[in-house]
């Protein structure tokens, strides 16, 4: 079972630091102790600790003192002060210089107060270390390089990164297979900008959002007279692009007579406007993508097999966000800095529980739609948070069901679903904390003895949760 959180406890007295370690050890956290607080300071140069839980006055140095001291070199780590009566005020100028809080001694363990105050000073600290790590690791990969927008640590991304580089330079048509929102137009121009048309015109065309009435003009032009409302000639999408390079998404939605005529082009490289009796040569690259599967189109007789073999000789599938997870949060990092730049804003990052939901859920839209969520996430964290937390994570990826029938007669409903609901509830609750009774008490708004009591009367078993 892993830890609940990493504690250092300070303290000159022997009994207080042994009856701390027994405590905290027995409710799943990991303990070091320290009754020195300058060999405290040597430990904390050693380890990564969550929370620092440091006696107010000691003979070697204050706790003031030794709280400046871990900040030379540890940030994240949260503080808790252990204060006697009448030295309050002194704790009080502790938070002042960064502590998360204080605790009076002598400490009852039996106070909910207590673990909340402790569950939370880690909670602030894993939040804190996680920004950091996220921000730096994508500054990190971020260099001079056109790929930086493809923003992955996944191996399979880190391969269609390396393949661009060698297939940018040459000329050729390349298809790109990925679900809706996993970034094919991203990749798109990140071949493009490593070309050698990076000068040129770059021109993406959506073909699902062209009326088939109007497409072969679209892409080929027409000449003045051709048909109503052609009042002079006028280039299509190819010609407009000439020396540069089309971004073709949705290639699946060209008709099948249109495809011959694309086939054809991509042939001689030859556009002939509709009635014109002259071809006109164009030097054209194309990059088409497709969120459907070709091949079966062609079994189905509605994509043209010599057009099908044609695309198919440089190509890139690009995985879904599902099957790249490793991929969540920096990706959501990444939409909040740019939140926070475009906004004047400075929301800090996302709690624990907020990022696990992230990670877990299986985006349908892919790298969109957790684009689209962490800006709403955003918004609502504006009003009250320095941190995105579950509340601002929409309800369908929290895991909210809504999708039972309305029952009207109000008795039966609630005899009916509320054991359901309130089991399904408490399951998911602890899923998010872990297993932390503590933390999913305070999700929950309630206090800590009545999630006991409900875990209880329902059957749910914490441990069950917690790995």
């Amino acid at each position: 079972m892993n830890s609940k959180g990493y504690i250092l406890v300070v303290d000159d007295e022997e009994d207080i630091l042994v009856s701390f370690k027994e405590i905290l050890e027995d409710e799943g956290y990991k303990v070091d102790i320290s009754s020195n607080p300058k060999e405290a300071v040597e430990l904390v140069k050693q380890n990564d600790y969550d929370l620092i839980i440091s006696d107010l006055k000691m003979p070697q140095m204050s706790g003031d003192q030794f709280l400046k001291e871990v900040r030379k070199y540890n940030q994240t780590s949260s503080f808790i002060v252990l204060t006697a009566y009448g030295t309050v005020e002194t704790a009080v100028d502790c938070m002042k210089h960064g502590a998360f809080d204080y605790l009076s001694k002598p400490i009852d363990f039996n106070q909910e107060s207590v673990w909340d105050t402790i569950d939370q000073a880690i909670e602030v600290a894993r939040m804190k270390k996680n920004a950091i790590y996220y921000k730096n690791y994508l500054n990190a990969i971020k260099s001079s390089s056109v790929l930086d927008s493809i923003i992955t640590v996944n191996p399979t991304m880190q391969e269609i990164k390396e393949y661009i580089k060698k297939i940018a330079s040459f000329d050729f048509t390349v298809l790109i297979y990925g679900e809706s929102g996993v970034g094919k137009e991203l990749i798109a121009k990140a071949i493009y900008q490593l070309s050698n048309r990076k000068n040129r015109i770059f021109l993406p065309i959506n073909c699902a959002t062209i009326s088939k009435d109007v497409m072969e003009s679209e892409f080929f032009g027409a000449k003045k007279g051709v048909y109503t409302g052609a009042e002079s000639d006028r280039p299509g999408i190819l010609e407009m692009a000439d020396g540069g390079t089309v971004f073709l998404d949705e290639i699946s939605e060209l008709p099948l007579d249109l495809q011959a005529k694309f086939l054809r082009f991509l042939q001689d490289k030859e556009v002939r406007r509709i009635g014109d009796t002259v071809s006109k040569k164009v030097d054209v690259r194309v990059i088409a993508a497709t969120n459907k599967d070709l091949k079966q189109l062609v079994k189905e007789g509605k994509f043209r097999e010599d057009l099908y073999f044609r695309l198919e000789g440089l190509k890139i599938e690009i995985p879904p966000l599902r099957e790249r997870r490793e991929d969540i949060p920096l990706l959501a990092y990444h939409f909040l800095e740019d939140f926070n730049k475009n906004y004047s804003t400075d929301i800090k990052g996302f709690t624990e529980e907020a990022l696990q939901l992230l990670i877990n859920y299986n985006w349908e839209g892919n790298v969109r739609q957790l684009q689209n969520v962490v800006r709403e996430a955003c918004i609502l964290a504006l009003a009250k948070k320095e941190y995105i937390d579950v509340t601002c994570i929409p309800s369908y990826i929290s895991g909210q069901d809504n999708s039972k029938a309305m029952i009207f007669d109000y008795n039966l409903a609630k005899k009916l679903n509320d054991i359901d609901f309130t089991t399904r509830y408490l399951k998911n609750l602890l899923s998010f904390t872990k297993g932390n009774i503590s933390k999913a008490a305070r999700l929950a708004n309630i206090e800590r003895q009545s999630l006991q009591k409900l875990l209880k009367k329902y059957g749910v078993n914490p441990e069950e949760f917690r790995s």
